[in-house]
């Protein structure tokens, strides 16, 4: 784990917010793995793993402030028509799929989300983190660079009676980590950007998009290797998000 250890929480929080997508509900990387074996390639579930920690490596690289283009992450930085950068293709292409077949992958992936999202594994002790939660007295929300549906999502996982409101980037239109959805958020908490917190899986959308709106972030590192700078508290599962939150 590269830092983050030492890094606490400042007190005095009264909200947790979250991302949904590997926060909440995580990637089913079997699934992703055999969809992908049955167009012909060779996939196993930690190398999607793996894959998809090179793609989260790309992106912050490619979104940092200071960024300069490097190609070689833009060669693995697909991206979508309107120039944003595409999760599922970026992976893809980590995965060392030729590019000729990335899209054709992609296509595939893509319409068996439509058909039941990809992001529908819940960790053991997740419900339970938010019970506590509540039981503190910390108002819990979510915010999702989704699709429309993570709010049916998280009630079908049995987590969404959890939090007071849920943004869907798609239905309010504009994503993370733009901050005017994390001031969206606050609006409707009705609480200061310093008394709230943020816990994300992406440094460059979830970290740093929530720090831009003054809040502080917390970075979702389930495996203890990514590789962003220790400036943040990191947790590999949301059970350490409670002694983080043991002073507030």
């Amino acid at each position: 784990m590269l830092g983050g250890a030492a890094v606490r929480i400042r007190p005095g929080k009264r909200a947790v917010l979250f991302d949904a997508g590997n926060t909440l509900l995580h990637v089913d990387y079997g699934h992703v793995a055999a969809v992908l074996r049955a167009r012909g390639h060779a996939v196993e579930p930690g190398a999607v793993q793996a894959a998809e920690y090179a793609s989260k490596a790309a992106l912050d690289r490619a979104l940092a402030p200071d960024a300069v283009p490097e190609p070689s992450v833009q060669r693995l930085l697909w991206r979508r028509p309107d120039g944003r950068p595409s999760y599922f293709a970026t992976l893809i292409a980590n995965l060392g799929i030729a590019d000729e077949d990335v899209l054709p992958a992609l296509a595939a992936l893509e319409a068996d989300n439509r058909a039941r999202s990809l992001w529908r594994i819940v960790e053991p002790g997740t419900e339970e983190v938010l019970v506590e939660l509540g039981r503190r007295g910390l108002a819990l929300g979510v915010i999702s660079n989704s699709d429309g549906r993570i709010e049916a999502d998280l009630l079908e996982a049995g987590l969404g009676t959890h939090f007071a409101f849920v943004l869907d980037s798609s239905v309010v239109g504009v994503e993370k980590p733009d901050p005017a959805i994390f001031a969206l958020a606050l609006s409707r908490l009705a609480l200061p950007a310093e008394d709230t917190v943020y816990v994300g899986d992406v440094y460059a959308i979830d970290v740093l998009g929530a720090r831009r709106a003054g809040i502080e972030g917390v970075l979702m590192d389930p495996v203890g290797c990514y590789e962003a700078p220790p400036d943040c508290p990191r947790i590999r599962t949301l059970a350490e998000l409670l002694p983080l939150l043991s002073s507030v």
